[in-house]
């Protein structure tokens, strides 16, 4: 495990942002970290890279302390957190040579961070004149120059559009390929999903489920399962009515159907009695299943 959290917790007065948490992340994997807004993810990867200390518990990153030995457990670490904020009247190529300066490197890996994150052309050009694409891979490249072995990331693709969040995740694949692990936090499940081989979900600071992404979305509570089914209103109507399915929606001619996996035989077996056609019945489980299921079973014990 190249990233260990164990037993974490972090208050801020009297609310719990963090509440006993521990993680492995496995050497090699993309590792997703999913959670409701005010969850504890951010506060965990600022605790993971030491720029808040934990109240209780300890981060190890390769078997060193990051609480107490910091310098040599983040050696090896890039990280982006929350947003790319750089000297926006400076270029692109002057805000990493500062950065670093800063953490006694020299500029020898500056062109070659650039390059990977397709900057290379810009390099020369102010940050004030960046998309918020560029701003996102010019914070890669940032967290790139320490020649990590771990980058921890803060929801990279956030406030991207869908061709700049190709772009991250194609360049996040390049670099996983290349023996960098990945931690990332993000709420775009679908994203999480293309990318993560495995994932942990987090709520109101404690650990709800962690593992490998296949595994986890196999054992989903809730299945999503597209119906392509005649006449469709009828059958909608007819679903609807069911207290056992959990939503019903209709999308490009098809419906889809949130159920648990027994009760997919019989929405089947429902429809033909009342003189519906099934064409197909496609499963479509996403991670987005799973992570309902299980935050939304979390709230309604709390």
């Amino acid at each position: 495990m190249i990233l260990k959290t164990i037993n974490l917790s972090k208050s801020f007065g009297s609310r719990k942002a963090v509440d006993n948490l521990s993680l492995t992340i496995p050497e090699g994997s993309v590792f997703g970290f999913l959670g409701p807004n005010g969850s504890g993810k951010s506060t965990t990867i600022r605790m993971m890279t030491d720029l808040i200390r934990p109240d209780a518990g300890e981060v190890f990153i390769q078997g060193k302390s990051v609480q107490q030995n910091h310098q040599k457990a983040l050696v090896n670490v890039g990280s982006f957190i929350e947003r790319a904020d750089f000297y926006k009247h400076l270029s692109a190529k002057t805000n990493l040579e500062m950065l670093a300066r800063m953490d006694g490197k020299g500029f020898d890996n500056i062109p070659v961070v650039l390059e990977r994150v397709g900057l290379s052309d810009r390099a020369n050009d102010k940050v004030k004149h960046y998309s918020h694409g560029m701003r996102q891979r010019l914070g890669i490249a940032q967290a790139l120059l320490a020649k990590p072995k771990l980058l921890i990331l803060d929801e990279p693709t956030n406030g991207l559009d869908p061709q700049g969040m190709k772009k991250i995740r194609n360049l996040l694949r390049e670099l996983n390929n290349e023996g960098i692990t990945i931690f990332i936090s993000s709420h775009l499940l679908d994203e999480v999903q293309k990318i993560c081989s495995h994932v942990a979900i987090i709520h109101l600071g404690q650990l709800i489920i962690s593992g490998k992404m296949d595994e986890l979305i196999s054992e989903s509570e809730l299945f999503t399962t597209e119906l392509r089914v005649n006449p469709l209103e009828k059958a909608k109507s007819i679903l609807e009515s069911q207290d056992w399915i959990h939503k019903c929606d209709e999308r490009h001619g098809s419906l889809f159907v949130n159920v648990s996996p027994g009760k997919i035989s019989e929405i089947t077996t429902l429809l033909i009695q009342n003189e519906c056609k099934v064409n197909a019945i496609i499963p479509k489980t996403s991670l987005e299943d799973l992570y309902l299921s299980k935050t939304e079973s979390t709230e309604s014990h709390t």
